[in-house]
């Protein structure tokens, strides 16, 4: 044999070989990646999930801060703004029917304040004149609601329009004074009354809330009377609306 037909022969032996070694090398990791795909869970990807903004259930806390609005008597004149406010925290759950209609139901804690103005008619909640008066009041509230939501959307609140109606325990009530010293007198004075007998303790309304995802404006109305029948100067009236906003803490 020639030594021109020994050297082709001795390649193809070498290629044969290399071809071989690759071949080897590379079956462990292909194992590996379909031992891989094997153990993936696929139905993972196909549960149904209940939960979420937009899904049956929805639950999440919320804050909400609103001032008091409405005519008050000229026994009990009121100061506006920041002195008569509410703030509230609660817990909220939604149980979706269709991508438009769903029902909620809250429950919160209120705390409602309302600041006096010191005028020569104010007769309510007491005849005397002080620097600063306020009646404060710690409310247990549940509320239900329709929600109706407008077009289409994914997994989110989206736009939408509640109609309330609230009830609540009104838990503690106080009635709070502060007087300027006299000339040459003592410091300061502040004055507390609790537990007072002229505030119902069931109040109850309805409301509304326009809103667009955790962000929403809401008005109040009380339906009920805040003060006992007989329990304070018949001219006396505390306004009965909150006018606010409200965050979704989700």
């Amino acid at each position: 044999m020639s030594l021109r037909t020994l050297i082709p022969r001795a390649a193809g032996r070498r290629l044969a070989g290399a071809l071989a070694l690759g071949a080897a090398l590379l079956r462990p990791a292909g194992a590996r990646a379909q031992q891989v795909l094997l153990r993936a869970d696929v139905a993972d990807d196909t549960l149904t999930n209940l939960t979420g903004p937009n899904r049956r259930y929805f639950g999440h806390l919320y804050a909400g801060a609103g001032l008091v609005a409405g005519g008050s008597a000229g026994a009990a004149p009121l100061r506006y703004g920041l002195a008569s406010h509410e703030i509230q925290l609660g817990a909220r759950l939604k149980r979706r029917f269709t991508q438009n209609v769903a029902l909620m139901a809250d429950v919160r804690y209120a705390y409602l304040r309302y600041g006096f103005a010191q005028t020569a008619a104010k007769a309510f909640p007491g005849p005397g004149l002080h620097r600063a008066e306020a009646l404060g009041l710690h409310q247990l509230q549940a509320e239900t609601g329709l929600r109706f939501n407008a077009g289409r959307r994914g997994n989110t609140v989206g736009s939408y329009l509640d109609l309330l109606a609230w009830g609540g325990w009104v838990a503690a009530t106080a009635h709070t004074t502060d007087d300027d010293p006299p000339p040459g007198g003592p410091a300061a004075t502040s004055t507390t009354e609790t537990g007072l007998p002229y505030l119902r303790r069931w109040t109850g309304g309805v409301g509304a809330r326009l809103g667009f995802d955790r962000y929403a404006l809401v008005a109040r109305r009380r339906l009920t009377d805040a003060l006992r029948p007989g329990a304070a100067p018949a001219a006396a009236g505390l306004p009965p609306w909150v006018v606010g906003v409200e965050i979704g803490l989700f």
